[in-house]
């Protein structure tokens, strides 16, 4: 077993994670999410300061609760198999920009967040050491500005909002109100772009399933 990369002292932690802020900070700061203003280190970001110490990140298996999905994400060191940290990852049914979208979706987050937070536990320092004006608060926990453009489709704009979603949940057989009312808001036009888009999401996924069944 090699102990070149398993600190002995405060000291020899410190280089460690000095050398480790140089490796990877081309990659952190590339990845960085800006959200209002500001820029927050993303999963892969996280990923790469792990693998500079020589560790690991990964998350198991996810768990459904009552209000929403988690899952626990560990931060490993290769050498030994110890594990450095331990977090949660929480996707809640509460959550706007997300109760709508599939379920494959929330369990992913939720393993992503966990990843995420796991690293920031044992690396939020490496961040700091880089100087790259980043927020050490995982980018995947951020509720912030959303593009006007979500997974390549251009988002229909405020004004015909409540049009087009009445006109999908028509197709589906459901009221448009129940989407609004799990979101709290009275109309679409007031939902980010990001939170309209995974609720179109949500009833397109509805209405071919319903086609699907009836085929």
């Amino acid at each position: 077993m090699s102990t070149d990369l398993i600190p002995h002292s405060g000291q020899d932690a410190f280089r460690v994670s000095t050398d480790a802020a140089l490796l990877c900070k081309q990659i952190v700061v590339a990845t960085a999410k800006p959200i209002k203003g500001k820029r927050f280190v993303g999963v892969e970001g996280w990923q790469a300061i792990a693998l500079a110490h020589g560790c690991v990140a990964s998350s198991g298996e996810v768990e459904r609760l009552e209000t929403g999905f988690r899952a626990i994400g560990k931060v490993i060191r290769m050498s030994d198999g110890q594990t450095l940290s331990t977090a949660e990852g929480f996707v809640g049914d509460d959550e706007p920009l997300w109760f709508a979208r599939p379920e494959y979706a929330r369990r992913a987050m939720a393993q992503t967040r966990s990843i995420s937070r796991a690293c920031r536990s044992a690396f939020a320092h490496v961040v700091v050491m880089m100087q790259a004006g980043l927020e050490t608060t995982p980018a995947e926990e951020m509720q912030g500005d959303e593009p006007s453009v979500v997974s390549g489709e251009v988002v229909t704009p405020n004004s015909d909002r409540d049009k087009e979603l009445d006109a999908l949940c028509k197709q589906a057989g459901i009221a448009a109100a129940f989407y609004l009312n799990r979101s709290k808001v009275k109309s679409a036009a007031e939902l980010s772009d990001g939170d309209y888009q995974g609720m179109l999401a949500n009833v397109r996924s509805k209405i071919k399933s319903q086609q699907d069944k009836a085929a």
